[in-house]
């Protein structure tokens, strides 16, 4: 029994070594600059996280129902939060975090997906836009904190660009978004993916997008983030963005982790 246990850790450990290695590679000067211990706790976290996180991502995803929207109760705070997860996930994303929200005083949690095979970066822009307004409107034009992880961060910012959307949200915070792209595109599954390579027209339009100083902007990312390569790409070019470094985790890693959560809270609170 415990050779067969030992054989399934390995498994799932040896998962995520590709992502790591090439992670290694595009970002060995900055880890060299950390220092060797440093480095090598960073990457041996960024194997467990990663494989525990994907391992995590896998089993829950087919079970929609643990993350269904949360709407305002008359104790809690009405505060409309909009939920956006990243490419290739669902809304099961959110299956800790938002109990997580709700135990805070939260009562008003709601999640957006899409499909990450069967369409494109503008149109799912435009398919944000109709549900932040819906959202707005459902809630007498109280305005929304919107949250996303990795590209559903990228989808908010598009979504923002239309002025008539920005007046109705408050806050926007960021997790592990590839503000400018990532090299990992070039391999990724599905025109959607990899139009997230930092070469690609989107994030020429992306960059021309002006500035949003009413809205409250904050980008919290990883310093072994796997999957945004090079990590120089998690940070926004605006300079109207807060970026916050977080305690080093894998990139899907950070939808289950209690300190991001603790995070997200202190952002909301303000």
């Amino acid at each position: 029994m415990t050779k067969i246990f030992l054989t399934i850790l390995l498994i799932i450990l040896m998962i995520p070594l590709p992502l790591i290695i090439v992670m290694t590679i595009a970002n060995r000067k900055e880890l060299m600059q950390r220092g060797t211990r440093q480095a090598v706790y960073d990457l041996l976290t960024s194997v467990a996280t990663t494989a525990i996180s994907m391992l995590t991502a896998t089993l829950t995803r087919p079970f929609d129902f643990l993350c269904r929207d949360i709407h305002p109760e008359k104790e809690g705070n009405p505060l409309p939060v909009l939920m956006t997860h990243g490419l290739y996930h669902n809304k099961t994303a959110w299956f800790l975090m938002k109990p997580k929200l709700r135990k805070a005083g939260y009562s008003n949690l709601n999640t957006w997906s899409y499909n990450s095979f069967t369409t494109s970066y503008p149109e799912l822009v435009l398919e944000l836009r109709r549900r932040i307004l819906k959202l707005y409107a459902e809630n007498n034009n109280q305005k929304i904190v919107l949250i996303g992880h990795s590209l559903g961060g990228l989808i908010i910012k598009g979504a923002v660009s239309d002025p008539a959307v920005a007046e109705s949200v408050a806050k926007i915070i960021t997790l592990g978004t590839p503000f400018r792209g990532s090299l990992l595109a070039k391999i990724a599954p599905g025109r959607l993916g990899r139009s997230l390579h930092p070469e690609s027209s989107l994030f020429q339009t992306i960059h021309t997008t002006p500035p949003l100083n009413s809205i409250q902007k904050t980008a919290i990312f990883s310093p072994i983030d796997e999957m945004v390569l090079p990590w120089k790409n998690l940070l926004p070019s605006e300079t109207d963005w807060k970026t916050l470094p977080c305690p080093a985790m894998g990139h899907v890693a950070m939808l289950y982790s209690p300190k991001i959560t603790n995070m997200i809270l202190r952002i909301m609170q303000q």
